[in-house]
């Protein structure tokens, strides 16, 4: 009678690699846990060194960011740019109350205004006249610019939309008496905005902090940035002004 074969020792190996397989996959886990964990807090730090450097800070808010209470903004912030208006037709739904609950608040108000390629500048500045009236805050009016659909630096047309743009930036500046600024990120600075708009401020959209020339004005380094208020997390973006305190009053004054 042939000897029963002991299959317990293949049964024993099997269950010692799933065992050293499943400890390598927990330990590789906590690994990438750990570098991961370093390489946010680094990159942390390393902002908030930057950041430093800023002492005028601010955010952009719009209707996605919920109520807010002016007050205790303030008391973090120096300066609002509040969404008022997007081509021809379109209004925020919280700007009217929104600029209503920034005044008397010891914050540096401003108003943006969303261009459209689509619709022409005299209807975007009829628009944004009838929706801000004279509420246009004391910083510069905001215009942010960005490519979409087909509208970008390969379509023949765009010159005929920067003039678009120039003619807005225009009938803005003629009727209210605290300037423009551009926001869009430095590609569409320099293939649109600059070629029309030369001599302009701008406000970079790119999140880089270093670097930045005088006719930079502000920097957007967190499009997706949070705040939190009275234990409710609010959507921001975030903002710093391109200058020193002593800049800064020049700047508003």
């Amino acid at each position: 009678m042939a000897k029963r074969r002991d299959y317990q020792p293949i049964y024993d190996n099997t269950y010692q690699r799933q065992r050293r397989h499943f400890w390598w996959v927990v330990g590789l886990f906590l690994i990438c846990v750990i570098v991961g964990g370093l390489s946010w807090w680094q990159w942390q730090a390393y902002q908030r060194q930057q950041l430093s450097n800023y002492p005028i800070q601010g955010v952009m808010i719009n209707q996605d960011s919920g109520y807010l209470d002016f007050q205790q903004l303030a008391n973090r912030e120096k300066f609002v740019y509040l969404q008022a208006t997007s081509g021809a037709t379109y209004t925020d739904d919280a700007y009217g109350d929104n600029f209503s609950r920034s005044q008397g608040a010891d914050i540096a108000v401003g108003v943006v205004h969303t261009f459209s390629f689509t619709s022409s500048a005299e209807q975007q500045y009829r628009h944004f006249r009838a929706t801000v009236k004279e509420d246009s805050g004391t910083l510069p009016i905001m215009v942010a610019v960005a490519y979409y659909g087909k509208y970008n630096n390969d379509n023949h047309q765009m010159a005929m939309q920067g003039q678009k743009l120039k003619m807005l930036v225009q009938k803005l500046t003629q009727h209210y008496s605290q300037g423009v600024i551009i926001l869009a990120t430095h590609q569409v600075l320099d293939q649109f905005v600059h070629p029309v708009l030369p001599a302009l401020h701008y406000w970079v959209a790119d999140g880089r902090l270093t670097g930045q020339g005088a006719q930079v004005k502000f920097i957007e380094y967190d499009a997706n940035g949070t705040m939190t208020q009275n234990a409710q997390s609010h959507a921001v973006e975030r903002a710093v002004f391109n200058g020193d305190r002593r800049t800064w009053q020049n700047f508003i004054h």
